[in-house]
């Protein structure tokens, strides 16, 4: 059987918000349960729990009320929701304007979950610990009420950072009996002022066992199960990224260079335009020529479509399911991209029929709580 778990990033900007943070977050989100409720998909909303936990420190309660809130009827409307971990929202300062938006101030070097170092004096593994004991308490009693038999069972690291330290922070999901992990992204390479990730050497494999013992790049026996984001690795999607670069440039241009879609902002000044759009050009060519590829929601559906199936004929080869995430952000969405997920997911029902599912988080984790090593009562 093949199993996909739609998930959205439930989130606010990183740098700020231009829009007060329930035009930000809470409406795109209802809009984003409202269309996968259109087409029967369920998704799970990966919550960054610790950025409600800073805006009450500070006294600011109305947005995470709204969150709690939406929180809850996302469950009951049978969708899921898991932890999303950020932990610089530990020290982040919320500066508000006068027009409803805010900024926000904290220091890049403790964006990954791996770079913090608590001035407790608490190691890495019992600061993780700490924190995804809170998480889990924190989203069982919100939600449990709601629903009879909700369990928090999944993890996705802020920014996919699982990295540094990874070992350490398997082991602490492990003692918290965290289930599943969805933090890793094939093949991905990205070093910047707030991430350093390098999944270049995970497993060709489409799902696994990852373990504090032997971390992200050797099988295991036990421990936590991944479930990753589909990505096509360097080489493997070379001809779909070509095929699909005039669709690209066509729609870029159609929806007038909406940053959303690929392109920033097109300027009006000839110059700055032929400029912008040489950049653009070159920039597809260097991923055409990489091949690499992750799913996210975006604005060409047959591109979506036709790496998925890629990655399926590639992973999807014996007697076992096969279990993958399909990522989103429900605050950068729009009718366009909206209107595509829908048409995503009704064109693979059309390939798949009853060989693929949509399911959610908790769903996987009933399903492979049977399996050896899998208990879902521990």
């Amino acid at each position: 059987m093949i199993y996909i778990l739609y998930s959205d990033d439930y989130e606010v900007f990183m740098g700020g918000n231009y829009l007060p943070e329930k035009a930000v977050l809470v409406e795109t989100t209802e809009r984003l349960l409202s269309a996968c409720e259109n087409v029967g998909i369920p998704i799970t909303l990966f919550c960054d729990l610790m950025c409600l936990w800073r805006y009450r420190e500070l006294g600011y309660n109305a947005f995470p009320d709204v969150v709690d809130n939406q929180l809850k009827q996302t469950i009951k409307r049978g969708h899921d929701v898991q932890v999303h971990i950020h932990p610089h929202w530990l020290e982040t300062e919320i500066i508000f304007d006068k027009k409803g938006g805010n900024r926000y101030l904290f220091e890049p070097s403790i964006f990954l979950l791996g770079n913090w170092v608590s001035e407790s004096g608490l190691t890495l593994r019992d600061f993780c610990i700490n924190i995804f004991t809170k998480a889990k308490t924190y989203l069982e009693d919100l939600l449990y009420p709601v629903r009879n038999g909700y369990r928090c069972v999944a993890f996705r690291a802020g920014g996919y950072g699982i990295q540094p330290h990874a070992k350490e922070i398997l082991e602490a999901l492990y003692n918290t009996q965290f289930l599943i992990d969805s933090s890793i992204v094939p093949v991905l390479i990205q070093k910047n002022n707030v991430q350093a990730i390098n999944f270049s050497m995970v497993l060709r494999k489409g799902n696994y066992f990852v373990s504090p013992e032997f971390g992200l790049n050797q099988i295991s026996k036990e421990g936590i199960f991944e479930i990753p984001l589909l990505a096509l690795r360097p080489g493997e999607g070379n001809w779909l990224l070509a095929k699909a670069f005039p669709r690209g440039v066509i729609n870029r241009f159609k929806h007038g260079g909406n940053k959303n879609l690929g392109f920033s902002a097109l300027s009006s000044n000839s110059d700055v335009l032929q400029i912008k759009i040489l950049s653009s050009i070159l920039k597809a060519i260097k991923v055409i020529r990489r091949g690499w590829w992750c799913l996210e929601l975006q604005p060409d559906v047959d591109l979506m479509v036709d790496c998925t199936r890629r990655y399926i004929d590639q992973y999807n080869t014996s007697n076992e399911d096969l279990f993958f995430s399909f990522s989103c952000h429900s605050k950068l969405t729009n009718p366009t991209l909206l209107d595509g997920l829908k048409r995503y997911h009704l064109l693979l029902n059309s390939i798949y029929g009853n060989q693929l599912k949509a399911i959610t988080f908790q769903e996987a984790a009933r399903i492979l709580n049977g399996r050896q090593n899998f208990n879902l009562d521990n």
